[in-house]
């Protein structure tokens, strides 16, 4: 690949279109491998605070944008007072505004069950999530932690279901938690099945169903690969969520979703499960000076999306 790059001064100034791993390897470059670090670092800074934002300060999209900026200020002077004694200068804003969804949680350690007066234990959490069309998933940050699990033959099953043609993306759960448990994971997508068994000590079953983890480990049946288990993978740009046997498992949930319509109403916070407004990306101008490097670069943030496909 061809790299822009274009001397003013002494400064070389690097064009973010080049991809990261190329300008980690020109060596020659000081400061180069400092910069990208710094751009991972202010990645998980920010995303922290969109997380931070979605949970605390999500009133209406004006709060969720205000709170976003001030912690996009905030990780802008921290970032630049840790390099500014070597001669460099960091800055980091928001660029444009955010892209705003719907955060759906459970936060106490109910049934999984639909809000209404009387729970369902299937029901449609979000109906026609749609992708932007660029790849990305349209589903960020979805995270359980069961205190209870169903038995074999009794599994919670979560289901995206493509509106077009029907594709299914379907996870099954179950098992034990506590000392000796195990978190069995089965993912069935439209070109196979995949399982993962985690063993556990703990009185609580970590599952980062977008992150491909089960208590912080790899689970091979969520991730991408020879056999592809993203959530919602192979099911076309538009989808519905489901939970089937919700009433088999305990504990909270949470998820971001992008684009997409209410299936069942819901609460707002603190009544459980609800759903609120919420940032689902935002992308900041990275520029990080140096008297022989400048790298500047547009940097999208979603905390805890899958990679794009």
């Amino acid at each position: 690949m061809a790299l822009a790059v274009t001397f003013i001064g002494l400064a070389l100034v690097v064009n973010s279109a080049i991809y990261t791993q190329n300008l980690a390897s020109r060596g020659e470059v000081a400061g180069s491998n400092d910069a990208l670090e710094m751009r991972a670092m202010v990645e998980t800074n920010v995303g922290q605070g969109v997380t931070a934002a979605n949970r605390y300060n999500h009133s209406t999209q004006t709060t969720l944008e205000t709170s976003v900026r001030e912690s996009i200020r905030t990780v802008s002077t921290q970032t630049e007072r840790q390099r500014v004694t070597s001669g460099t200068l960091v800055n980091v804003t928001l660029a444009g505004s955010p892209t705003y969804g719907t955060r759906i949680a459970q936060t106490n350690t109910s049934l999984f069950e639909s809000g209404e007066a009387t729970p369902s234990a299937d029901w449609m959490v979000r109906e026609r999530v749609t992708r932007p069309g660029d790849g990305t998933n349209a589903t960020r940050r979805f995270v359980i932690n069961a205190t209870q699990l169903p038995s074999s033959g009794s599994e919670f099953v979560v289901v995206a279901n493509g509106t077009g043609g029907n594709p299914k993306w379907t996870m099954r759960v179950w098992g034990d938690v506590g000392p000796s448990g195990t978190v069995n994971v089965e993912v069935d997508t439209p070109s196979g099945t995949q399982t993962c068994a985690v063993p556990i000590e703990e009185p609580y079953a970590h599952i980062d169903v977008t992150g491909g983890t089960v208590q912080g480990e790899p689970c091979l049946a969520l991730q991408g690969g020879s056999f592809d288990g993203r959530f919602a993978h192979g099911v076309g740009d538009e989808y519905n969520i489901t939970y089937e046997s919700g009433d088999q498992i305990r504990g909270n949930y949470s998820m971001v979703v992008r684009d997409s319509k209410r299936a069942y109403t819901l609460d707002t916070a603190p009544a459980s499960p609800f759903s609120t407004t919420a940032i689902y990306d935002v992308t900041v101008r990275y520029r990080y000076d140096t008297s022989n490097l400048r790298y500047e670069a547009k940097i999208r943030v979603a905390p805890g999306e899958p990679d794009a496909s």
